[in-house]
């Protein structure tokens, strides 16, 4: 195991691209206030959209960090049937929520479909979804077998009103521009069209109780999930309603939903963190709670193009 992370970190480190910098909120352009601090970075958070970030954080560039795509892979994999249970029940949502009455009329685009997990959940509906993803390794085993996944990203590819819904689950987080995203998501739906998103949240029972913690043991105990490699933002419920309000969205339905117990658990015992007996110790106990209190660690949401 200990190799194993010492791998993991090797890979990132010969696979980083960029520094940046950033002292302004992405979405608002408001100075970010300071929050806390980590060995080599600072946590700002915006006072006016509630947009928590890494400064300075890491990102890399489509196509270059092959080595380290989808280094947890064999977690997804692993987990495969229960995320498609999920993803169609999201379908299910959404279709609802959207009023949608031929969903085999749709045309579905995921931004970041990883392995294509949810992409074979619409083809079994029999609706029509296509996917562009950074992770040369991910494009590769989403089309094993037939195309569907371009290298790359949203930006000024697709035409204007292309699309009927935009998809991105566990995506915005790892973004170094979100609001760009939002931006060229807005671009690409047709009038009337859906944002679908699924993102950590600062609103959940876990993430209250690691800021407590984080605070009360004058940050030696860091949950925030936070960090300079990976989830850069953590948003806010109030962030995606200032969205609507800058962007030109209309709210249309938000839930909290807690990850895949099996997911996280595994993840748990890759990634490096400190304290991590805690950390897996209070996991069962927080997961059930978030569920029983329906304050689950992620936002699954829809923002509607008018």
């Amino acid at each position: 195991m200990l190799s194993m992370k010492n791998d993991l970190r090797s890979i990132i480190d010969d696979n980083m691209e960029e520094i940046i910098r950033k002292e302004y909120c992405d979405l608002c352009e408001k100075q970010g206030v300071f929050y806390g601090k980590r060995k080599n970075f600072r946590i700002l958070i915006c006072k006016r959209c509630g947009l928590m970030w890494a400064n300075p954080f890491k990102y890399f560039v489509a196509g270059k960090s092959t080595n380290f795509d989808y280094w947890g892979e064999e977690i997804y994999l692993s987990h495969a049937d229960s995320q498609k249970k999920r993803f169609h029940k999201q379908l299910k949502t959404f279709i609802k929520k959207a009023n949608v009455w031929d969903p085999r009329s749709l045309k579905i685009l995921e931004v970041g479909p990883g392995l294509g997990f949810f992409l074979d959940t619409c083809e079994g509906l029999g609706i029509k979804a296509e996917g562009c993803d950074i992770s040369e390794r991910s494009v590769k085993y989403a089309n094993r077998e037939r195309e569907r996944v371009r290298l790359g990203t949203l930006d000024g590819y697709y035409q204007y009103e292309s699309f009927h819904a935009v998809f991105a689950f566990n995506l915005i987080e790892h973004l170094p521009y979100p609001k760009k995203f939002f931006s060229e998501a807005h671009r690409v739906l047709k009038s009337g069209g859906t944002l679908v998103l699924e993102t950590p949240v600062q609103e959940s029972l876990f993430h209250r109780l690691a800021r407590i913690a984080y605070f009360f043991s004058k940050g030696r105990l860091n949950y925030l999930s936070v960090e300079s490699v990976g989830h850069i933002y953590q948003f806010s419920k109030k962030t995606f309603k200032l969205i609507c309000h800058d962007i030109g969205f209309n709210f249309l339905y938000q839930k909290n939903m807690n990850s895949p117990f099996g997911e996280i658990w595994s993840k748990s015992s890759l990634v490096c963190f400190d304290y991590r007996p805690l950390y897996r110790l209070s996991l069962p106990i927080l997961w059930a709670l978030g569920k029983l209190t329906s304050q689950g660690n992620r936002l699954f949401i829809l923002l509607q193009k008018p």
